[in-house]
Formats: C-alpha cells, sequence, structure tokens
C-alpha cells in the first residue's frame, strides 16, 4: 500500500515540476509528503514535524500523468503547501487541472475552473486579446460573457435563435456587420461593438450594460436605468460580473 502511494505521489510531483507550476526556488529542491488525520495528501517543500513522510527528489521521480486538482498556498514563513483535496482555506489556489496548467490567473476557490474551461480559454484566447485590444475592452469581460453565453461554443444556438460565442440574435448581427454568425472572429467582434455601444448607452456601467446585452437596451431603460427584475438577466449580470472579477483580480 505505501509502495502504492509513493509511486502515485512521485508522478504527480513529478508532473507538477516538469511543468514549472510550483514555483520552486531550484528544481534541486526536496518535496515532503504526508497523510493528514482526514487523509489528505499534503505536499510541503520543508520538512514537515509529521511522523508519515515521504522525502522526494524531483530529478529522481518517475513520470506520469494524474487526473485531479493540485491546489498551492505559499504562508507566512515562505513555505509551499500543496493538496490534492479541495482545502476549505480560502488561501489555496488551483495551480494544476489534470494535466493542464492553469493560465496567468490563479482560481479563487469559489469559482469552479474545469480542465475543459482553461483549454477553450486558451483556445481562444489569441482571438479575445485581439478584439478587447481593437475595441477598447477588457480580455476578462470578453472571457466572461462569452463563457456565460456559450461556454465557449460557437456553434450553440439558443430557443430564441441567438448563435455563437457571444450569442448573437439576428437583429444585433446586422445592426454591428456580423455575415457569419457562426464564425468565431465575426461573432466576437460583433459582440464586443455591441458590448461597447451598451457601456456608452449607460455611462460605463458594465451591470447595466450587462444587463442590456442578456434583456436588450429597451429593457433597462424601461425601468430607469436598472437592471429589470427578470430572474434570468440578474443571475446573468451576477454570473458574468463574478467570473471577470476573478479573472481581473488574478491576471
Amino acid at each position: 500500500m505505501m509502495k502504492k502511494l509513493t509511486q502515485y505521489i512521485k508522478c504527480l510531483i513529478s508532473y507538477i515540476l516538469l511543468l514549472g507550476i510550483t514555483s520552486l526556488p531550484t528544481l534541486g529542491s526536496e518535496i515532503y509528503s504526508y497523510i493528514d488525520a482526514n487523509g489528505v495528501i499534503n505536499y510541503t517543500n520543508k520538512p514537515p514535524t509529521h511522523r508519515a513522510t515521504v522525502k522526494i527528489h524531483p530529478q529522481d521521480a518517475e513520470m506520469g500523468v494524474q487526473s485531479t486538482k493540485v491546489y498551492k498556498f505559499v504562508d507566512s514563513k515562505g513555505v509551499i503547501h500543496l493538496t490534492n483535496v479541495k482545502p476549505k482555506d480560502s488561501r489555496y489556489q488551483v495551480i494544476y487541472l489534470g494535466g493542464l496548467t492553469v493560465p496567468s490567473f490563479s482560481v479563487p476557490l469559489d469559482t469552479d475552473f474545469s480542465a475543459r474551461f482553461v483549454r477553450k480559454y486558451n483556445d481562444y484566447n489569441p482571438l479575445i486579446q485581439d478584439v478587447a485590444t481593437s475595441t477598447d475592452l477588457e480580455p476578462e469581460l470578453l472571457h466572461a460573457i462569452i463563457q456565460v453565453e456559450s461556454a465557449y461554443n460557437p456553434k450553440a444556438v439558443s430557443p430564441k435563435g441567438a448563435v455563437g460565442l457571444m450569442q448573437l440574435m439576428p437583429a444585433t448581427a446586422k445592426r454591428f456587420g456580423v455575415t457569419d454568425r457562426t464564425d468565431p472572429a465575426f461573432n466576437v467582434y460583433g459582440g464586443a461593438r455591441y458590448f461597447n455601444y451598451l457601456l456608452a448607452l449607460f455611462n460605463n456601467n458594465k451591470r447595466l450594460a450587462l444587463a442590456g446585452y442578456n434583456a436588450g437596451e429597451n429593457a433597462v431603460i424601461r425601468y430607469g436605468n436598472k437592471i429589470p427584475p427578470y430572474r434570468e438577466t440578474q443571475n446573468y449580470v451576477k454570473k458574468v460580473m463574478k467570473l471577470y472579477l476573478a479573472l481581473r483580480d488574478q491576471m
């Protein structure tokens, strides 16, 4: 049992170190692991006082791939702590997702970023960065809108007929010069232009602009420039803002 556990730990640590995501001072640093009273595997770069400890030399670790999440926390003494079980301590952040490194942001514990999100984020990030620069919008905001609107699916079609990454309706697409709503570049540029228009209309109030994007600008105006009392719209604004702020604060 201990042999299998040691092999598992070696594989996991080796993969983390080879990906370079633990920010250890040197590749020659030693990693220590122990199992706490709850059966959770913990890792640290400083010798812990626990009796059941396995010391691992990265250069001797074996290659391997595990489908898991790894959380990281650096304490006030500079000690790095890693665990494969979601901790309750909000200071821990996800640094590894089943074979994928997390992009250049860390993940707050109350935001569940799946491995699929990470892949899609990376796939569309060059396009979104380009659109953000061209339209003077924050890329994190565009990422958040796209994730909530379509989960990065360029072929997504809503029951109301909205299409693509930013879920453009036919009238909106025509209004902002989008000839092919299924084309990711056309779709994102058109959606970004529309959102820019809404920001200007609502004095750069992101929440109102998001409400207008979801329910239509006239609905926001009709309710006195406030978020309409529609559950869908209110939830939409909350979801996009939560994701946007999580991305922005970690970039």
